[in-house]
């Protein structure tokens, strides 16, 4: 399954042309069902969200947008259509769902195990990719093809981190989009602290983010990323740290906007997150009995629970920057290895 990865390397708009290059047809068919510019309300305020989002990238990431540009080169598209995918959560201000768990005291270091919950049948949007040289940290990471995203990653560094999606009526006009954002910190990141440093310094546009971070330092935490600022709800100094997507107690808890079925449902993986952590080996072996979970209640792979499906599952190794994908149902997924 190797030659699922795609190579990037050269200065970011080099990496974006490769990136639209290698998977100009996969992103064509994701832009044609995520991009619907005609059901989208308020055509006059997706532009100019779109444009403040644009103008925030040249600022405070460049980078970011010159790749979003090589992408666009690269795969033939036009670049408004892929910069609308790009910043497509901040368009729709949706929730999204997913759950990550990350263990600090493993015979391998700290490592991270998240899924993603997108919907069935959608393992082409979770394209592994590596960088061995050029603009930003190496690292192996994988996302949505046609993204400057990352779903789960590891860097040269040993920085590793796994998240979910929170839900906040909240906007900040300065801000990048945070699927960007977690790019940004692969980038330029190789500890947590650098992580919060980072975050505290460039906001987030809307699309809120409970994440997993560790490194090789035995750091692990869980951030709340909003448009409003960055809390750090759990660690560092604990053994185990879980998001799902609600807010922690803290400054933001009671926030949640979306279904209350929703909630509901990561409230219960939450607590099962804990559970896990409490009773199962700290070991690869049990990360992945984590994603592949099918309790009774709060269930981590979910096969549509409150409508959601769990559709890919990771689990990040930063001491052998190493990652672990298994595509589709992550109880049923054969797991394929990447590593920088």
């Amino acid at each position: 399954m190797e030659d699922l990865v795609v190579e990037l390397s050269g200065s970011y708009r080099q990496q974006g042309r490769q990136h639209g290059e290698a998977l100009a047809a996969v992103i064509q068919e994701i832009v044609s069902e995520v991009v619907t510019w005609e059901k989208f309300e308020q055509p006059e305020r997706v532009e100019w969200v779109m444009g403040l989002l644009e103008t925030n990238l040249r600022d405070l990431a460049p980078g970011v947008l010159e790749e979003i540009q090589g992408i666009a080169e690269g795969s033939g598209l036009p670049y408004r259509d892929i910069l609308a995918l790009n910043v497509i959560a901040d368009i729709w201000q949706a929730q999204r769902f997913c759950s990550a768990m990350g263990w600090a005291d493993t015979p391998d270091g700290p490592i991270i195990g998240k899924t993603n919950d997108i919907g069935q049948h959608k393992e082409k949007y979770h394209q592994p990719f590596r960088r061995r040289s050029g603009d930003g940290l190496p690292a192996v990471w994988a996302t949505w093809p046609g993204t400057v995203w990352s779903n789960c990653f590891v860097n040269e560094r040993g920085l590793a981190f796994g998240g979910a999606s929170l839900g906040m009526q909240a906007r900040n006009e300065r801000g990048i989009g945070s699927n960007c954002m977690l790019r940004v910190i692969m980038d330029r990141c190789g500890t947590v602290e650098e992580v919060v440093k980072l975050c505290d310094r460039i906001p987030v546009m809307h699309h809120p983010a409970h994440n997993v971070y560790c490194d090789l330092q035995g750091t692990l935490a869980a951030l709340e990323l909003t448009p409003e600022g960055t809390y750090v709800c759990q660690g560092p100094g604990v053994s185990y740290a879980r998001a799902t997507n609600h807010f922690c107690p803290g400054p933001f808890e009671g926030r949640d906007s979306g279904e209350q079925r929703h909630i509901e449902n990561s409230k219960k993986r939450f607590a099962n997150l804990q559970r896990l952590a409490e009773t199962l080996p700290h070991t690869v072996e049990g990360m992945l009995d984590v994603v592949r979970d099918h309790a009774p209640e709060g269930q981590i792979c979910q096969h549509g629970n409150a409508d959601m499906w769990s559709s890919t599952a990771y689990v990040a190794v930063p001491s052998q920057r190493r990652l672990l994908i298994g595509r589709g149902q992550p109880c049923e997924a054969q797991f394929m290895e990447v590593v920088l």
